[in-house]
């Protein structure tokens, strides 16, 4: 299985977070380090480096999970 060609197929190739769909790269959601569909993300480089750098967040880009905290994943 490759973990990037299944992301993209159940993200419908679009960020699993903001649903935008430029520059996406999977995210592997930490403490965890092993890649497998439960514990990642495709997500776009915008949320990424937001994620990995909290002091350059823009409160108003997470204003999309409002709609993504509902995804069954």
């Amino acid at each position: 299985m490759n973990l990037e060609r299944e992301l993209k197929k159940r993200s419908n190739l679009t960020c699993e977070l903001c649903s935008s769909d430029e520059n996406l790269q999977v995210y592997i959601v930490p403490p965890l380090k092993n890649e497998s569909m439960d514990n990642s993300l495709m997500v776009c480089n915008v949320c990424f480096s937001q994620i990995e750098n909290p002091d350059i967040a823009d409160a108003n880009h997470w204003r999309c999970l409002n709609d993504s905290m509902w995804s069954e994943y």
